[in-house]
């Protein structure tokens, strides 16, 4: 028997937890909590799911009637379990298919929607259309968005969290293609250049908006909805870089309809050819999170690393007073198969938003593009017109658990250049500590963690962990919470296991590598 498998087994006898024996080999990490200094406050609906304006017709994308509707108790029991609370409707159909509501069927996607997100206590964002091509014309779209806005707000205003225009303007195919422009409202005043689109565009956004505010007075709005991540020059200042997602605050940020400014985000961009392990080496590697600017990956594809991003397009979100979302986001776009829906999604999905609720966003919304390997949500295979889960909403529903509260600074030491990551959410005489330890494959590593909590204690702590096939091991599709899955059909069975405090106040654990605890840590014994 190996000296680990010997380790296990007298832990077994004697009655100790795993997490209470650090395996031989470990990294020493020690976490210590601030708790003097507190962070933004984490929205409660903070953790969101995005999907696409087509879900709203019967018979999308081969569901059998219409996805979102209160008799579909399969996809109303994943939402429960994941804790989830936001609900985007969007993407790049929003601005290709004609408005819902505008069909045979009226408003019954809408209606259907709202119930949905009423039984499974979740406010929408809803998206309306703005693009009006010069080639198919939406007619007198200004009255189709109102219509729409006006139903939803004098039936369903308690659902709603927002009315977004548009998808994505500020990309140049939004603007124009090969010779002619697609909608006349919205050009390039400089061809070529997507930024010198901005002023009409703006101009579009807010009659559109204007008439929104007329049918649904009061409504909160929230855009740009840019999907860009450059600081696209703009004229009449052609040296001056701003992104449109800035812009847009500085212009709106002062007049009141604006709720929120939103800003889609896919890391790892297009994956080319990308096979898993080198996909999975890419999302867990520490270069995602705090690069300093945007990198090639060994594929010859691009990242755009979460320090770099916040810093270029978001930060001065939160200077001009407005919240940010990430309305629309994920690993890549498309995805990598055994990667964007492996067990390695789980563990890069809890880290993103970790990073972002302590960056200050007001909520992360993966997106869902029925059905693409970055979902979350996905048929059953063994169910006909059932779902199930992905990796991904493991981590939801992991971080709905730990983030209430306020963000704690956290400060890490040891690990000898360990992959590891910890975030802490709390208030006073109680804490939520997510250890992600993303060391996998042959530099796997426990990390053998002792925590400090704020106070001289004592304290009690228990750990949730969020598991894969076997440490180290951020391939394959297996994913557990606590020990246990989650399905549509029943309670999560999970268990939180108890850590013994030690001398001065202290808490001591072993995180396994290629995987992630969640320690809840209060005050008294």
């Amino acid at each position: 028997m190996a000296a680990s498998s010997r380790l296990r087994a007298a832990a077994r006898l004697l009655g100790v937890g795993r997490h209470e024996l650090a395996a031989a080999g470990a990294r020493q990490v020690t976490i210590s909590i601030d708790g003097e200094h507190s962070g933004p406050e984490i929205p409660r609906d903070f953790a969101g799911l995005s999907f696409e304006r087509g879900p709203l017709n019967s018979g999308n994308a081969g569901v059998r009637g219409y996805l979102f509707t209160p008799e579909n108790d399969s996809l109303m029991g994943l939402f429960r379990a994941m804790g989830l609370r936001n609900l985007r409707i969007g993407g790049g159909s929003v601005d290709n298919m004609p408005p819902a509501g505008t069909g045979g069927d009226a408003f019954t996607g809408i209606d259907n929607l709202v119930a949905f997100a009423a039984a499974a206590g979740v406010r929408i964002i809803y998206s309306l259309r703005l693009l009006s091509p010069a080639e198919r014309p939406v007619a007198d779209l200004l009255t189709v968005n109102a219509r729409i806005a006006g139903h939803i707000w004098r039936l369903h205003r308690g659902q709603l969290a927002s009315f977004a225009i548009g998808n994505e303007p500020d990309w140049h195919a939004f603007h124009s293609y090969p010779g002619r422009p697609l909608d006349p409202a919205i050009y390039e005043e400089v061809p070529g250049v997507p930024g010198s689109a901005y002023p009409s565009y703006l101009a579009a956004w807010r009659r559109l908006a204007d008439a929104v505010a007329v049918a649904a007075p009061g409504a909160p709005l929230s855009g740009p909805d840019t999907g860009a991540y450059s600081r696209q020059t703009y004229t009449p200042d052609p040296d001056r870089g701003m992104s449109w997602t800035q812009r847009f605050a500085d212009d709106e940020g002062g007049r009141g309809q604006v709720m929120e400014v939103t800003q889609h985000y896919y890391v790892g961009g297009g994956p080319g050819r990308t096979a898993a392990a080198q996909a999975i080496s890419n999302m867990l590697a520490p270069e995602w999170v705090d690069g300093a600017a945007p990198g090639r990956q060994p594929v010859g594809t691009t990242y755009t690393p979460y320090a770099w991003f916040h810093a270029s397009n978001l930060a001065p979100v939160t200077a001009a007073g407005l919240p940010y979302r990430l309305t629309e986001s994920n690993d890549y776009l498309s995805g990598v198969p055994g990667a964007s829906d492996g067990f390695a999604s789980a563990l890069w999905a809890l880290d993103h938003l970790h990073w972002w609720a302590a960056h200050g966003a007001a909520g992360v919304n993966f997106h869902n593009k029925q059905w693409l390997h970055t979902d979350t949500v996905v048929p059953d295979p063994d169910g006909p017109g059932r779902y199930t889960l992905t990796p991904k909403g493991y981590a939801i529903a992991m971080f709905n658990l730990g983030s209430v509260g306020r963000v704690k600074p956290v400060g890490l030491s040891g690990g000898d250049g360990i992959n590891l990551t910890a975030y802490c959410v709390g208030g006073a005489g109680e804490d939520y500590l997510t250890i992600v330890n993303k060391t996998h494959g042959r530099r796997a590593a426990d990390a053998a963690v002792t925590i400090r909590p704020p106070g001289p204690g004592p304290w009690t702590a228990q750990v949730l962990t969020l598991a894969g096939g076997a440490p180290g091991d951020a391939t394959g599709s297996r994913v557990t919470l606590g020990g246990a899955a989650i399905t549509a059909d029943g309670p999560w069975e999970g268990t939180w296991e108890t850590v013994p405090s030690e001398p001065r106040a202290q808490i001591a654990l072993t995180v396994p590598a290629a995987t992630a605890a969640l320690v809840w840590i209060r005050a008294g014994r």
